[in-house]
């Protein structure tokens, strides 16, 4: 759990580090990712980290007010428009200080214990890896929206690894059979990782920030990854529709 919160608060430094260079001008600058603004990315990450703290110490009270399918939709428009009017500095204020409440509740906590998120419970270290798996992809709408370069670290490991444990839930939303799915990656640095059972019938294998990419939804048509798949459910998987979170 250290390991992956210090991973966490770390990618969450970065993007920081960068907003603060941006001009306020250029914080309206539209990025492929709903058309969405800078400003807009930014709340939203805000958002949902008070959202986070809220099912951390209030056991999810605040998902009572996006029930239904587009539960999700009005908590993105109130997140924007929230931060609309607020000056950029602002809003990466709000942003730091909800996110600092979230790593300092998960730190004092058991990998094991159950989280309400949305419609389901998970466990904390996996709640953990989606929170730097969404820092991470919406840092990358963010950059290119900049046409600014991103190099990947050994942090997307923990990406990686969301995107294996959030595979069973796709495969359901996709009405696709799960089977057990072996994955081993090649990271910057030369990192091998690994995820899932090595005997598995379905492997998917190459390069982890592709991987990763295609599990956080952050990939378009022409997009052709370095992945390769042995086993029906693992050919399958690599084009099914993923959520963009």
């Amino acid at each position: 759990m250290k390991e992956i919160l210090s991973s966490l608060v770390a990618e969450q430094q970065l993007l920081d580090q960068y907003l603060q260079s941006i001009p306020v001008r250029n914080w309206g600058t539209k990025t492929s990712f709903k058309n969405w603004t800078i400003t807009n990315h930014v709340s939203y990450l805000a958002g949902l980290e008070d959202l986070a703290f809220n099912a951390l110490k209030k056991k999810g009270t605040y998902f009572s007010n996006y029930k239904g399918p587009k539960g999700l939709e009005k908590f993105e428009k109130e997140c924007i428009n929230k931060g609309k009017d607020m000056r950029p500095q602002d809003v990466i204020e709000w942003w730091r200080l909800s996110r600092a409440k979230v790593v300092e509740t998960l730190a004092d906590s058991t990998p094991g214990r159950k989280i309400k998120w949305w419609h389901k419970e998970i466990d904390y270290l996996t709640f953990a890896s989606s929170k730097l798996a969404e820092t991470w992809a919406h840092g990358l709408d963010i950059y290119s929206g900049m046409k600014k370069d991103h190099e990947d670290s050994i942090r997307i490991e923990h990406v990686a690894l969301y995107g294996w444990l959030n595979s069973e839930k796709i495969s359901k939303e996709n009405k696709i059979k799960y089977q057990d799915l072996r994955i081993e990656l090649i990271g910057p640095e030369y990192k091998a990782w690994q995820f899932g059972n090595e005997k598995s019938e379905n492997t998917i294998k190459g390069n982890a920030g592709d991987w990763c990419r295609i599990v956080t939804g952050r990939v378009d048509k022409s997009f052709k990854p370095n992945l390769t798949a042995e086993g029906d459910f693992a050919k399958k998987f690599l084009k099914i529709n993923q959520i963009k979170i």
